[in-house]
């Protein structure tokens, strides 16, 4: 397994107190669908990477505080600050039927209502607010946010998006 192949769902900022409590900024539009795995690979700056399981998880004030089984000081936490929190595909937790990660839709193809080919989503862009599905064409990216008001469809045996595009939305490309 490459860090390529990992999805990133925080990176850590600082420590809480002398027992080894790391608090991460989540990189997800949904940090609570994490609060049930038992493990991470925490991937620091220089591309080291280490497997870690986890005693205790909780979100606070839009935080994760993170006490690792293994890491026992305030020195020890300090060494992991800057380091990323991540998971493989096959650790996320279970979702119900209609939901879905949006990691899960890189390499989806967009059409739209219509039937017109957009493109490939290559990746997601996590924004504040939302989600968003870069698709590039030629020497651009179109920008899809991912919303009900966008997207008709999301058929996931085909690995296909259906969009309803607003005019104007892809003039551009």
């Amino acid at each position: 397994m490459e860090i390529s192949d990992l999805i990133s769902i925080g990176v850590i900022k600082k420590v809480i107190g002398n027992g080894g409590i790391i608090s991460a900024i989540p990189d997800t539009s949904f940090p609570e669908y994490y609060l049930t795995i038992p493990e991470l690979f925490i991937v620091f700056p220089d591309e080291t990477v280490r497997f870690e399981t986890i005693d205790t998880i909780e979100l606070k004030d839009k935080k994760y505080l993170i006490k690792f089984m293994n890491i026992n000081s305030k020195e020890e936490a300090q060494q992991m600050i800057n380091a990323h929190i991540m998971i493989a595909e096959d650790m996320l937790p279970p979702l119900e039927e209609d939901e879905f990660y949006p990691v899960q839709l890189v390499d989806y193809e967009v059409i739209t209502k219509a039937g017109e080919f957009i493109g490939v989503v290559s990746e997601i862009l996590s924004t504040a607010g939302q989600q968003i599905l870069i698709i590039p064409k030629k020497d651009k990216e179109i920008m899809i946010p991912i919303c009900d008001f966008f997207i008709e469809e999301m058929d996931n045996q085909n690995k296909k998006i259906i969009i309803k595009p607003i005019e104007g939305l892809l003039d551009a490309y």
